[in-house]
């Protein structure tokens, strides 16, 4: 019977055995010697081949000991790559995120509005920019000839927009022989040297301004011009000082409003009450023998401030 417990055997297992059978021993080492040995359990004997040193006991013999030591390897080596694939996939994602670019927009402030920049015309006066006359009543005046219509046109046009014909027509422009002009109604012509020589001398405007007046004087001219190109009052097509004629001896036959039409004013036309006038509202109003500008509620009369209107078409300029 063996002094061993059968708790305390371990199973043994030559490592040089399992990978090489034949590897050669180490020259500093003593060749072992193998003995094998019969250990009897209780009742019986069980054989077991010890290949060992002397002195060391296996129990049994591995059927396979190259299997083993290979599958305790492969165990070994699944299980950290497993290990290794497990922290990989945790801390590496499968594409680099792309940093969040938040482009900045900067916000479109638009320009603020630049005044024209003055550029001298010949025949004209020098104020620009929306710049009111100094005295919109005696700075010029309606002189002997039938142009009331006209006259009172121009002075409202000239309180609403500003004096100079490039604030009330949207663009003149002086060319080699004349000047070309762009009217708010997007209607254009071109006015000769001489033609505005014929219309202002026709127009026979007086006035203290001698600037206001030679505006004023332009503005008839042009009149005159639209007047011709549009056979005013069915004859001012034969010439240009016909177009003259045709605003001299009184206008508005078929309605108020023919001397805003001639500015290129009709997108600022607006048929209202004498009453409306006579609260403030700008405009002009028209009667049988005579037409007037009305002024901060009151009549232009010949160069002097009158009273409020009391009678009358009334066309207001907005």
């Amino acid at each position: 019977m063996s002094y061993c417990s059968i708790h305390n055997i371990a199973r043994v297992v030559n490592v040089r055995q399992a990978y090489n059978r034949n590897l050669p021993a180490a020259v500093n080492e003593p060749a072992p010697s193998y003995r094998f040995k019969s250990i009897e359990f209780g009742t019986g004997a069980a054989s077991a081949t010890a290949g060992g040193p002397s002195g060391q006991a296996a129990i049994g013999a591995d059927p396979d000991p190259a299997a083993s030591v290979i599958a305790l390897f492969t165990s070994f080596f699944t299980q950290l790559f497993n290990l290794l694939t497990s922290k990989t996939d945790k801390l590496v994602p499968d594409s680099t995120p792309r940093p969040q670019v938040n482009p900045t927009v900067e916000p479109v402030v638009p320009p603020e509005p630049q005044p024209k920049q003055y550029v001298p015309i010949p025949n004209l006066s020098d104020k620009r920019n929306g710049a009111k006359p100094d005295n919109i009543w005696s700075g010029f005046r309606q002189g002997p000839d039938g142009n009331c219509v006209t006259v009172s046109a121009i002075k409202v046009a000239m309180y609403k927009f500003g004096q100079s014909p490039t604030d009330i027509y949207k663009e003149v422009i002086k060319t080699s022989d004349g000047y070309r002009v762009t009217m708010r109604d997007d209607f254009v012509l071109n006015l000769t040297d001489q033609e505005l020589k014929i219309g202002a001398a026709a127009s026979r405007f007086i006035g203290r301004d001698k600037g206001m007046l030679k505006d004023a004087q332009f503005l008839f001219a042009v009149s005159a011009k639209r007047a011709q190109m549009e056979n005013n009052d069915g004859w001012a097509s034969r010439s240009y000082p016909a177009g003259v004629r045709s605003l001299n001896n009184g206008e508005d036959e078929f309605g108020p409003g023919e001397g805003f039409l001639r500015l290129g004013l009709r997108k600022h036309m607006k048929r209202v009450s004498v009453r409306d006038l006579a609260r403030g509202q700008l405009g002009m109003c028209n009667r049988a023998f005579h037409s007037v500008a009305v002024i901060n509620g009151r009549e232009e009369m010949y160069g002097r401030q009158g009273s409020a209107p009391t009678r009358g078409d009334a066309i207001a300029l907005v």
